[in-house]
């Protein structure tokens, strides 16, 4: 295929054509899962550019640069275009982009510098056989380009950057001396990615095979294994997860592939990583869970694996059998006093008609009141038997107590909840004052999101730095820091530009210098980034307009 650039230069129409071979793709019609692919340079953090090569046109002696690593300097992936000898008509460099064989471009973003005194530059790809073109320049209408260029090239499975210059008289670039050129960076023309957000969509389908362990087809006490192999064709094995009766009981990277398989943030909602192929495609897996806390008898078992694209398979299922509490006719000595009147190993707890299960609460509305009722399988009530609840935080692998009360004549309770994060709400009741499993649980789910603060001046001054900082209310942030993912509204969209971490109160700080956009105000604002660790769900700050003044 041929990229074709037109060049109106008064009543002469000259077609030069820029010849750079395109293999396409498709996506099937099937739902495709998608991720990003970050390179280059990405805020001030060096990413090497995979999948990206650099190549010569029409005679260029010289290879395009990869400057990725120079980015606090204007660096990124350069191709330049100057004639000298007589070099042939469009000769020049261009990098070029190719997605991985099981997958299409489906959008991103590109940061994209370009400059033409007397040639031209394009970012282009195709779709359906015809060039797109996503940004270009060409003397002498245009002199300089500096912006972030969305990738509308949605099916292809190739980016090209080209810098050409244009013929003379004599179908020939001019000659320039070249040294003295590319001392003083003055070329035909100049084209710089400087970095580069790709979302990329495949079809490919996670798949588990090889499956034991004791939790398979077995009754078990205590703990249980399970062992498998999982793959996926297309961007690796992200996670795997282990489901009793439809909750989740385990849940785990099982190869972070070197480090490549750590998600970096979210580009438009899409996860990103680094690499071409972030995670494995194939991996061993072992699970070992404790089942002490199942009911005796059978249970609904299945294991899930999600890929890097966010595609899910249930690749087993099955039933597992329990047995961990077997019934005692006379109470052994050390289970203590009885707890409550009158006594039983088989109580029910049943919340008031008026409490909802879930919750969905703000941090600052987040403490409850719940209420209930305690009776024994006669529907007789059981009265003055303490009650507790317990409080598992969704990043917590056990419960704790953080509250008790007792019931009334008529078996009934109210119990208060203080503040808290996205957690499970246990209320408990334990026949003997010494008993370590429950005669009868209820069990509440409250969801809680973030709270993020961000602040920053309203003004600045290009060259300036603009310094943001906020906090996370509400405690429980990891020791090591929570992440926190700042982002640009930009062409209708927020768009991220850096993701990092906080301390280990919660408190952050991001740097910005505007180099363009003078007398334009541009919108930011700051997003956790859920992670499994931070026990709240993912929200975002109130934005912040900031205007750069001329």
């Amino acid at each position: 295929m041929t990229l074709t650039v037109i060049r109106n230069r008064g009543l002469a129409l000259t077609t030069l054509v820029l010849a750079i071979a395109v293999t396409l793709s498709f996506a099937a019609s099937a739902r495709a899962g998608e991720w990003v692919q970050r390179s280059c340079s990405y805020g001030t953090e060096y990413i090497a550019p995979e999948g990206w090569e650099g190549k010569e046109n029409y005679g260029y002696d010289k290879m395009p640069y990869n400057n990725c690593e120079r980015f606090a300097n204007g660096g990124g992936l350069e191709t330049l275009a100057s004639g000298f000898d007589g070099t042939q008509a469009l000769s020049g460099q261009t990098w070029q982009y190719k997605a991985p064989s099981y997958a299409t471009i489906a959008g991103g973003v590109l940061a994209v510098a370009m400059t033409a005194r007397h040639g031209g530059a394009i970012v282009a790809s195709e779709v359906k056989e015809q060039p797109v073109s996503l940004a270009s320049c060409e003397s002498p209408g245009c002199h300089s380009l500096d912006r972030m260029v969305p990738i509308t090239a949605v099916g292809a499975t190739e980016l090209h950057e080209t810098a050409f210059c244009f013929p003379n008289g004599e179908g020939v670039c001019p000659a320039e001396n070249f040294n003295t050129s590319e001392a003083n960076g003055i070329f035909a023309a100049e084209a710089t990615i400087s970095s580069a957000q790709i979302i990329l969509s495949t079809n490919a389908t996670p798949t588990g095979s090889g499956f034991t362990g004791t939790l398979l087809n077995n009754t078990v006490t205590g703990k249980g294994t399970l062992s498998f192999t999982a793959k996926d064709p297309g961007p690796g094995v992200y996670q795997t997860r282990v489901k009793i009766d439809g909750e989740q009981a385990w849940a785990a990277t099982p190869n972070l592939n070197e480090g490549k398989c750590v998600s970096t943030g979210t580009t438009e909602g899409v996860r990103a990583f680094n690499y071409t192929q972030p995670c494995p495609t194939e991996t061993a897996v072992h699970a070992e869970i404790d089942t002490a806390g199942l009911a005796d008898g059978a249970h609904a078992l299945t294991v899930e694996v999600e890929d890097a694209a966010g595609d899910t398979t249930t690749v087993y299922a099955g039933t597992l059998t329990t047995l961990n509490h077997p019934v005692a006719t006379i109470p052994p000595p050390n289970r203590g006093a009885t707890n409550g009147t009158p006594t039983s190993d088989n109580a029910t707890l049943t919340a008031s008609p008026r409490d909802a299960r879930t919750y969905t609460r703000g941090l600052s509305h987040s403490a409850l009141t719940l209420t209930g009722r305690l009776t024994d399988p006669s529907h007789t009530p059981i009265t003055g038997a303490q009650i507790q609840l317990l409080q598992q935080p969704t990043s917590a692998s056990a419960p704790t107590q953080i509250a008790t009360t007792t019931t009334r004549a008529d078996g009934t309770w109210t119990i208060k909840a203080p503040k808290g994060p996205s957690r499970l709400l246990r209320v408990a009741y334990f026949s003997h004052t010494l008993d370590t499993t429950p005669a009868a649980t209820l069990d509440f789910h409250e969801r809680v999101p973030a709270v993020v603060s961000m602040h920053a001046p309203h003004r600045t001054r290009l060259g300036h730095t603009v310094v943001f900082s906020g906090q996370l209310a509400g405690g429980y942030v990891p020791p090591r820091g929570e992440s926190v993912q700042m982002e640009i509204f930009y062409s209708g969209r927020w768009r991220t530009i850096e993701v990092l971490p906080t301390n280990s109160q919660g408190r952050w700080t991001y740097k910005y210098v505007f180099t363009l956009g003078a007398g334009a105000s541009y919108r930011f604002r700051a997003v956790t980034v859920p992670n499994g660790v931070y026990p709240f769900m993912s929200a975002a700050s109130k934005p912040v307009d900031v205007t750069v003044l001329r």
